[in-house]
C-alpha cells in the first residue's frame, strides 16, 4: 500500500469544541516516551497539524503510517517531513486511529524529544475513564464495585492534573493503567456515567485515592508504600473482605543468587547468603525490612527494593509473612497484591457481592473522606 496524504486548506474544520458536554476537564495522557517509532492505522478522516506553522493535512483513511524522529526539529510521519511538534485529531465521532495495536479517539500531540518520540493524548475525564476501569478492574464486574472505581480513578486523576509540564498521568501502572478504546463495555459506561462528576475529598481537597489488587487483610499507608504524608482517608483498615480470591495469598522462590544479586547492588560484596529474616512490620503486618545473614555480616534492606528488583509479579506485595530456606535459595510466603494503600480492588467486588453499594464501599476503604461533585472542591485548575 501506498502511503501519502493529501494537503488541505488550513483551519478547514474547528476540531476543539468539547463534545457538547458541560463542565470538561481535559486530561493529559502519556501514551509513549522515548520511541523511535510509532506506527498509526487510521479509520475514518484523520487530521495533522504542525503546531509550529498551523500547516494541515489529511491522513488517508484506512492507511498505515509510521511516525520516526528527524534531528531534533522535526518528525517524519511516513515519507512526509513535519516540524515538530505535530497534532492529530478525529474529525468526527466515529473517526479513530490505531496505535501499536491499541484502538484510540481524540486529540494527540507527538513530540521529537532529543530524537526520542514523545505522545500525548488529550482527553476529557470522562471519557478518560472509559478506558481505565476495564483494565484496571474488569469489564465485567459487579457495577458498585465499578462505580466505585470510577470515583477512586477520578479522584486520583483530579489529583494529578498539572504536576508536570507537557503531560499529568503516563498509561500505566505507575500512575493508572489506559488502554483508550479497549476493553470498554456497557457495564463500564454506565459506572462512569451514573457517578459523572463524584470525587474523594478530605478537608475540601481532593486526595490521591490510590488503589490496589488485594489489600491481604489490612490496607496500609502510603507512608508504608513510598514515604508519603498520611491523612486519615489513607491510615488503612482492617479487610476482611480480600479473602476470596486467589490474590489473597502467594508463594515465590528467589535463588540465593538473585539475593546476593540485589544484596551486592546496593554496595555490599557478599558471597554467600545464609538465612533471612523479617527484621520490622509496619502497622499493618507488612514488612519494612529484612535482615540478611551472610558471610560478610547481617545486612538490613528495605523489602519494597528487593521486590522491586526480583520483579513485583514475583513478590506480589511486601506483606511477607514467613521465609523458609531451601537448597539453592527461598520459598517466601505472602499475602495481597500490589502496595496496599487504598481501596482493594477485590474486597470491593466481594463487598459488591454482598449487596454494599458503591458509597458504602468508599467509606469503608476511605474512612474520613466525603464524596463531592469536582466543580465543588479544590485541585489544581492552572
Amino acid at each position: 500500500m501506498k502511503l501519502f496524504f493529501n494537503l488541505i486548506i488550513p483551519f478547514i474544520l474547528n476540531l476543539s469544541s468539547a463534545d457538547g458536554v458541560s463542565k470538561s476537564i481535559e486530561v493529559r495522557i502519556m501514551i509513549y516516551s522515548n520511541s523511535q517509532k510509532i506506527n498509526i492505522k487510521t479509520y475514518g478522516n484523520v487530521y495533522v497539524t504542525e503546531e509550529k506553522t498551523g500547516e494541515k493535512y489529511i491522513l488517508l483513511e484506512d492507511s498505515i503510517y509510521e511516525v520516526t524522529p528527524n534531528n531534533k526539529d522535526y518528525i517524519y510521519l511516513s515519507q512526509q517531513k513535519l516540524y515538530s511538534p505535530i497534532i492529530l485529531e478525529n474529525a468526527n465521532p466515529s473517526s479513530y486511529i490505531v496505535i501499536n495495536s491499541q484502538k484510540y479517539r481524540g486529540k494527540f500531540k507527538i513530540i521529537n524529544t532529543d530524537s526520542n518520540l514523545r505522545m500525548i493524548e488529550f482527553v476529557d475525564i470522562e471519557r478518560y475513564l472509559w478506558g481505565v476501569l476495564g483494565p484496571e478492574m474488569g469489564m465485567s464486574w459487579p457495577i458498585e464495585a465499578l462505580k466505585a472505581q470510577a470515583v477512586a480513578a477520578r479522584t486520583y486523576t483530579l489529583a494529578s492534573l498539572n504536576r508536570k509540564a507537557e503531560y499529568d498521568m503516563t498509561n500505566t501502572t505507575n500512575d493508572q493503567v489506559y488502554t483508550g478504546f479497549e476493553n470498554i463495555s456497557p457495564q463500564i459506561i454506565s459506572a462512569v456515567n451514573e457517578t459523572r462528576g463524584e470525587v474523594l475529598t478530605y478537608k475540601d481537597k481532593v486526595f490521591f485515592a490510590y488503589y490496589h489488587a488485594n489489600s491481604g487483610g489490612h490496607t496500609t499507608t502510603p507512608s508504608g508504600a513510598w514515604n508519603s504524608d498520611i491523612i486519615p482517608p489513607l491510615r488503612g483498615v482492617k479487610d476482611p473482605y480480600y479473602k476470596n480470591s486467589k490474590h489473597s495469598k502467594w508463594i515465590t522462590y528467589i535463588s540465593n543468587d538473585d539475593i546476593l544479586n540485589f544484596i551486592n547492588s546496593k554496595g555490599y560484596n557478599a558471597f554467600k547468603i545464609k538465612d533471612i529474616t523479617i527484621y520490622s512490620k509496619d502497622r499493618s503486618g507488612r514488612a519494612i525490612k529484612l535482615s540478611f545473614k551472610t558471610d560478610r555480616g547481617n545486612v538490613k534492606l528495605e523489602v519494597k527494593d528487593l521486590r522491586n528488583y526480583i520483579g513485583t509479579s514475583d513478590i506480589k506485595s511486601t506483606f511477607i509473612t514467613s521465609i523458609q530456606k531451601m537448597k539453592s535459595g527461598f520459598k517466601v510466603y505472602g499475602k495481597g497484591w500490589g502496595h496496599g494503600v487504598g481501596l482493594c480492588q477485590e474486597g470491593a467486588r466481594e463487598m459488591a457481592d454482598r449487596g454494599f453499594n458503591y458509597k458504602k464501599i468508599l467509606q469503608f476503604y476511605y474512612p474520613g473522606s466525603k464524596i463531592k461533585d469536582m466543580d465543588d472542591v479544590y485541585y489544581d485548575r492552572r
